[in-house]
């Protein structure tokens, strides 16, 4: 049988990332993980680091702590409603998503990473890519990738 030890969901707190959860909460329970890391990675906008003349350099140490302060709560609210029952690891990180969130696989030998899709298409896949697209590229193991539920089955 398949044994998973680890298994990490990455969330932007989003209800998609909340349906990856049901699902790693799911397969943890079932397959007897030993632990379910759940990620959060911040993106401080690139707006925000620009200089200025007449502004502030960069994002004020006070306004980059408060968002720290902001995600850790949000990361143990999402923790405790959509992970009951199994062993948590928190982990929160600065930079872009997928390079965190491939290399904290890497660092930490998870068997399995649990990802939601925003169901981006078109232009707008175009303009932001996919970071679950980009984390099943470059991960060093098996991703299930969650879709978003559709109420109905529409033919290709």
């Amino acid at each position: 049988m398949l044994k998973l030890k680890r298994i990490l969901v990455p969330t932007d707190f989003s209800d998609f990332s909340e349906q990856a959860a049901r699902y790693a909460l799911e397969l943890a329970t079932r397959l007897e993980a030993e632990e379910v890391h759940c990620l959060h990675v911040s993106e401080i906008p690139a707006d925000l680091l620009s200089t200025s003349a007449y502004y502030m350099t960069g994002p004020s140490e006070q306004f980059i702590e408060q968002i720290r302060e902001e995600s850790l709560k949000s990361l143990d609210a999402f923790i405790a409603k959509n992970l009951p029952g199994v062993t948590v690891r928190k982990a929160f990180l600065e930079g872009r998503p997928f390079v965190e969130i491939v290399r904290y696989a890497r660092d930490n030998q998870i068997d399995l990473i649990v990802i939601s899709t925003h169901g981006r298409s078109g232009i707008k896949h175009a303009l932001f890519g996919s970071v679950s697209e980009q984390v099943v590229r470059k991960a060093p193991c098996p991703v299930l990738v969650v879709k978003r539920d559709e109420r109905e089955f529409v033919m290709p």
